[in-house]
């Protein structure tokens, strides 16, 4: 009821076109009518549908546009049917008032979409009501020429609108390209600076190596000068201890301890500069 509701306020001029609770209208005619309502919900269903992404939107336009195109030509068949009927009811062709164009292709779609509804519904209507084959010709009908003019013409229009809608799903679609086409390139560039970030940081990490590779090469070099220091000093403190009288074994000892000590670093400037990065 709420979805009845709903269609009756957005779409009045398809609800208020006809009394569907009319007791004059024949059986058949109830039955078109019904028919065409169906139709009419269905093709205003499809139109209304949307969708969340891009993708649901291409999906659903080419899955639905063919069910749409062969909903027109059912709504087509049923018109035309609709006028066929009342042809053979008509006894003589008569003249009819033609309606002027509106400006707006739809909204001209529309009112000859009206038009031609309630202009067959009040003749068939008029027939209906006891009226005979004389008077029935002597009311407002369409000659034949006009009925196939106006169904070529209804035909275009249903068209018109069907080309309508695809455009502006075209539209909505490349503006959705070009949007995509955007954060394509806003990615690319964020690409681009993270490659440039990963060369600087692998620059780093191979500086930052290098480095402790120079500091390991320093303490080895230290470990092995005082590795050779302590091997002098006890062969050292051995002579000492062999050579020279106890009384002038610390004297000397000290002397001696002096001068290498002084000859080591004094000529060695390399492991001189080692000892003070250190």
């Amino acid at each position: 009821m709420e979805a009845k509701n709903k269609l009756s306020t957005q779409y009045s001029w398809w609800f208020d076109s006809h009394n569907k609770n009319n007791p004059r209208r024949s059986p058949w005619l109830q039955s078109t009518l019904a028919e065409l309502d169906d139709k009419t919900k269905a093709m205003l269903k499809l139109v209304e549908e949307d969708a969340d992404s891009f993708a649901q939107r291409a999906e659903m336009y080419y899955k639905k546009r063919p069910e749409l195109i062969s909903m027109v030509e059912d709504f087509y068949r049923a018109h035309r049917s609709l006028a066929e009927r009342y042809d053979l009811v008509k006894a003589d062709p008569g003249t009819r008032h033609s309606t002027p164009w509106t400006s707006s292709p739809v909204s001209f779609a529309k009112h000859r979409y009206e038009k031609l509804m309630c202009s067959t519904e009040k003749s068939y209507d008029s027939y209906s009501e006891t009226y005979g084959p004389e008077e029935s010709g002597e009311s407002e009908v369409d000659d034949p020429e006009q009925d196939e003019e106006e169904e070529v013409q209804s035909k275009r229009e249903m068209e018109e609108i069907s080309s309508g809608v695809g455009n502006i799903e075209m539209t909505r679609l490349t503006e959705e390209i070009v949007r995509l086409k955007q954060e394509n390139n806003e990615m690319t560039k964020l690409r681009e600076e993270i490659e440039i970030l990963k060369e600087e940081n692998k620059i780093q990490m191979e500086q930052l190596m290098q480095k402790d590779e120079d500091k390991r090469e320093a303490i080895r070099q230290l470990s092995v000068a005082v590795d050779m220091l302590k091997e002098d000093n006890v062969e050292l403190r051995r002579k000492l201890a062999k050579d020279f009288p106890k009384k002038h074994n610390q004297s000397e000892f000290n002397r001696l301890k002096g001068m290498l000590w002084g000859k080591f670093f004094i000529g060695s400037p390399k492991s001189q500069a080692s000892v003070v990065a250190l």
